[in-house]
């Protein structure tokens, strides 16, 4: 069950980690700031990407993570101090598909922030340019 959980929540990060990525490349192929419909659409951008980008997957991550470590520990510990003999390849399919899971919600979350980062600082840099361009232009 805590695998489901856990598989299910990687599903979940990559499509978040999608929507970033497409955010980026729709932000890119709009790269004039002079055509007024290319701005329009990176404004679109720049309001879809405050909905996906935020705490949300982070501190998910973080309980699930927790969680599913929690599993993992409880499981070893009754297993070595019930003294239960399980074949040596039951405990490491089961400890492998954990850290594999684990590592992966590590990857996905990790590269949605920093792809997020980079589309941030983007954003920011050019309405700045922009405001202030308007404003004292």
């Amino acid at each position: 069950m805590v695998g489901l959980l856990v598989s299910l929540f990687n599903v979940q990060l990559g499509n978040w980690l999608s929507k970033l990525q497409g955010q980026t490349t729709r932000w890119d192929s709009n790269h004039s700031t002079t055509d007024t419909e290319e701005m329009a659409a990176r404004r679109e951008v720049r309001y879809a990407f405050d909905e996906i980008y935020n705490w949300q997957p982070g501190v998910m991550t973080a309980i699930i993570t927790a969680f599913a470590g929690g599993v993992v520990y409880f499981f070893n510990d009754f297993r070595i101090s019930a003294g239960v003999i399980f074949p040596s390849i039951f405990i490491f399919l089961y400890n492998g598909f954990f850290g594999i899971m684990i590592g992966l919600e590590l990857f996905l979350v990790i590269s949605g922030y920093v792809v997020g980062s980079r589309l941030k600082a983007k954003i920011k840099s050019t309405f700045v340019k922009a405001k202030t361009e308007s404003t004292f232009g």
